[in-house]
């Protein structure tokens, strides 16, 4: 089951700069499975796999202390790793047209998610792999999710 939080060390440019990380296991549930799969789709870059936002990006709402993230994507983008956008039912608040791959919630302090990157980092981690020893491993690339386009 994906997993997020919002913590420092991330983006070694900034890295006391709060980010979205989001966990997922490569071979865990389907939408967890897509999201991970679109990383073939993505472009490299810096140490980091870029999801296009014109291909997709993170939504992040937060009420109270409680965080929901939607990583969502255009049906091109599915597309292009052969899956069928239909499979998703639940659409982006920003556009429509675009699907929400997978939705992730946790607890935050409102404080330090205000102060967070837009977007999120999402981290494939099989089951004996840890976020610390991802963010150690040069050869661990994130796939860097931007925040929705502005409407």
């Amino acid at each position: 089951m994906a997993q997020i939080q919002v913590r420092s060390g991330v983006n070694p440019d900034e890295p006391e700069v709060p980010v979205v990380v989001v966990v997922i296991d490569p071979e865990g549930p389907p939408a967890e499975q897509v999201l991970n799969n679109l990383s073939s789709y993505c472009y490299e870059g810096d140490g980091v796999l870029y999801f296009a936002q014109t291909d997709g990006w993170a939504e992040s709402a937060l009420a109270g202390d409680r965080l929901t993230v939607d990583i969502v994507a255009h049906p091109a983008a599915l597309k292009q790793v052969d899956v069928d956008p239909e499979r998703f039912p639940v659409r982006s608040a920003t556009d429509p047209e675009a699907v929400v791959v997978l939705r992730v919630e946790t607890r935050v302090d409102p404080q330090v998610f205000a102060r967070a990157e837009p977007g999120a980092a999402v981290f494939a981690l099989g089951p004996d792999e840890t976020l610390e020893d991802a963010l150690a491993d040069e050869e661990s690339w994130p796939i860097v999710v931007a925040p929705p386009p502005e409407r």
